[in-house]
């Protein structure tokens, strides 16, 4: 007589499968072939990913210079429209036709104009002009135009002595502006031509706009003279002449002279 299987069967016309134990071993074991074809190179370094994710990485970080270098320009753009607006409220240009302007009413020589000293050794070896544009409420606006610098030795009896003249390009002078809480303008650096030998300097800065305006600024700096340059001589305005003046003999007088003795 043939025993029934008690795992297998449970009263009479019903069968089971497999203890749940046994399909949740299978149903793992399935699960983790899976996985492990899948995942064949894992824990291998990905040199293809690592390279994708570098260059994502370098492309968002460029995307957000881009960005910034927009959000800049479009200030800046509209800081410009609103000094055209303040200036012309009822049109954008000026009445004669011309190229807009901006409201600029006068420069000046900021601080922070005088000699450099890069290698702290006696001396300065350049020089720093800062050129600020204001307007009429007397606020720095960066406006684009020229700048010629002119330089003037001054000598202790108070002469001036050209000492240079530099030209500074529009391109140039937009590169050379500084914003800051203490003080903003174009920091524009020059190299000297000839160094200075006295420690005085009258300084002439011009700007010209793109529409050809003129705005002129002057001021005197100290500078220190680069050790081993003599200072130029200058004679002094006044001397006394160490020997008396010479005198020139004059010929005797006709009475004196003895006349020609007569030819037989």
């Amino acid at each position: 007589m043939q025993q029934d299987e008690p795992h297998l069967s449970r009263g009479p016309g019903r069968r089971i499968g497999a203890p749940p134990r046994l399909r949740l071993y299978c149903l793992l074991l399935t699960a983790s072939c899976q996985l492990a074809a899948g995942c064949r190179g894992l824990g291998k370094p990905d040199t293809q990913y690592d390279l994708l994710t570098a260059e994502l990485r370098t492309r968002e970080r460029e995307l957000l210079e881009c960005r910034g270098e927009r959000d800049q320009l479009r200030l800046l753009n509209q800081a410009y429209q609103r000094q055209l607006q303040y200036q012309y409220p009822a049109a954008t240009c000026p009445p004669d036709g011309g190229a807009p302007s901006l409201p600029l009413r006068a420069i000046s020589l900021g601080a922070g104009t005088g000699g450099v000293d890069d290698d702290r050794q006696p001396g300065d070896e350049s020089l720093m002009v800062v050129v600020v544009p204001r307007d009429a409420d007397g606020t720095a606006v960066k406006v684009p135009a020229r700048v010629t610098v002119l330089a003037y030795e001054i000598t202790p009896q108070g002469l001036k002595t050209p000492l240079g003249k530099w030209e500074v390009s529009p391109d140039q002078l937009r590169r050379t502006w500084r914003s800051g809480l203490l003080s903003s303008g174009y920091f524009v650096p020059l190299q000297w031509e000839r160094p200075p030998t006295t420690a005085r300097l009258r300084l002439v800065a011009r700007l010209t706009t793109l529409d050809g305006r003129d705005y002129e600024a002057d001021k005197d700096v100290s500078v220190r003279p680069l050790a081993g340059i003599a200072p130029t001589p200058v004679a002094p305005p006044s001397s006394v002449p160490d020997s008396p003046p010479r005198v020139e003999e004059l010929p005797p007088p006709a009475a004196q002279l003895k006349p020609p003795t007569p030819l037989n």
